[in-house]
């Protein structure tokens, strides 16, 4: 059993970094219990939230999916749990201030939540994720649509990497299970 290991840990990036694979892969292999946000019941009403097209519902969607899971979360918590969470409050609020949502409106350290004993920050090769992209895609993504998300990924990048508690992983020449050898021995407060 692995008892030293950080009770909350939070995977965060952009789109097509590896978050996913690497809070299963902490679930299959050190025992985490996924979480990710939007739980049910908020998770049912995502696609009328982004239909509506307005940015700051959208931001205060995303932002009321984080403080509602915590009640979930401290159950899990306090039951002994150790969880990961793909995607936090970080994303929320690096992706809405890059697509000009009002997040200074919002004091992120005063808001009712948990805050992670670990947290990641997975980056890699702009031209790695546009692959991935278009892999999840099974065709190719429009120029724009392209050109729009790149520039949207490099502007939000620089906004976590000023959440300096984020601990940056480069995934740009790992596999799945370099990433996950690196992390676990991040975890594990190892050198490796």
């Amino acid at each position: 059993m692995n008892t030293n290991l950080p009770k909350l840990v939070v995977i965060e990036g952009v789109d097509s970094v590896g978050k996913t694979t690497l809070a299963r892969r902490l679930e299959t292999e050190l025992g985490y219990s996924y979480l990710y946000t939007p739980q049910v019941p908020l998770s049912t009403i995502r696609g009328m939230i982004e239909e509506m097209g307005d940015i700051n519902t959208r931001f205060f969607y995303y932002l009321l999916s984080v403080v509602a899971v915590q009640p979930q979360l401290r159950d899990m918590l306090a039951s002994g749990k150790r969880v990961v969470v793909d995607r936090y409050i970080y994303s929320t609020m690096a992706m809405h201030s890059v697509l000009g949502a009002s997040v200074k409106s919002v004091s992120m350290r005063e808001l009712p939540i948990l805050w992670p004993d670990m947290s990641f920050l997975l980056t890699t090769d702009t031209d790695i994720r546009v692959e991935r992209m278009n892999i999840r895609a099974k065709q190719p993504t429009h120029d724009k649509k392209i050109e729009r998300f790149v520039k949207e990924a490099e502007d939000a990048v620089e906004i976590y990497r000023s959440f300096s508690e984020l601990i940056p992983v480069d995934t740009t020449f790992l596999n799945v299970d370099g990433v996950f050898h690196k992390v676990k021995c991040l975890l594990r407060r190892q050198l490796c």
